[in-house]
């Protein structure tokens, strides 16, 4: 239950109410490696992630995968099930073995009326959502590659669980290959400016362990003039 009561989209909602509102989704479970979804698949479903981490990325013209975003314990996913469109433009694929809850857009239309909070906590994550897409558009429109990878950190630690104190760990399943894709970097560069900021005390960790020191980070953006993203 404490797993489940983590769920951002539940918020608020006591646990005989959680259980409530879960009986509206179906309960899968996804390996390591599986697709949740491919694109061009309808989109029929929100997914609840209760545990594990997801990456969601889309398929270039020519091939070649582009990470956009990941999703760990408590998040949800999947949101343009609404809309005009009823079709995946990406892909979702289990980083790690993940549980999740599959809703229909009925079912959260009738939680939604049982539950007003529901209403709320989805819209404040679209407005999340959309915040951090600026934030990031931002970020990978700067030259210089340092304030790129500390930027784009800065947004995946707010995401997961950081404002402005505190660290972040990245999950161990993110790797540099990722971060450079997401950063609009070569993965070389990543490594080399990772051990750089290690040096520097903006991170930590060894090896395949990165913490991100988010108050350190912060006062070197705020110094940039890059506030939008702290």
């Amino acid at each position: 239950m404490q797993q489940v009561q983590m769920i951002e989209l539940f918020k608020d909602l006591s646990p005989k109410q959680v259980d409530h509102a879960l009986s509206f989704t179906r309960k899968v479970t996804v390996k390591r490696g599986e697709y949740i979804f491919l694109t061009g698949e309808s989109a029929d479903y929100l997914y609840i992630l209760e545990s594990g981490l997801v990456k969601i990325a889309y398929i270039t013209a020519d091939g070649n995968e582009r990470v956009i975003d990941f999703r760990d314990d408590g998040s949800i996913f999947g949101e343009l099930f609404l809309g005009k469109y009823r079709h995946r433009v990406g892909i979702a694929q289990a980083l790690a073995d993940c549980v999740i809850y599959k809703l229909c857009e009925n079912c959260l239309f009738q939680i939604s009326q049982c539950y007003p909070a529901v209403n709320r906590n989805f819209i404040n994550h679209l407005v999340d959502s959309q915040r951090e897409t600026f934030a990031r558009m931002h970020a990978l429109s700067w030259s210089d590659a340092k304030l790129r990878l500390l930027g784009l950190l800065v947004v995946l630690a707010r995401q997961s669980c950081c404002s402005t104190t505190g660290e972040y760990r990245l999950h161990p399943y993110i790797t540099q290959e990722d971060i450079a894709n997401m950063a609009g970097l070569n993965r070389s560069t990543v490594s080399s400016l990772i051990n750089e900021c290690r040096r520097e005390g903006l991170l930590s960790g060894s090896r395949r362990k990165v913490i991100v020191h988010v108050p350190e980070i912060k006062a070197l953006l705020d110094a940039h003039g890059s506030e939008v993203l702290v």
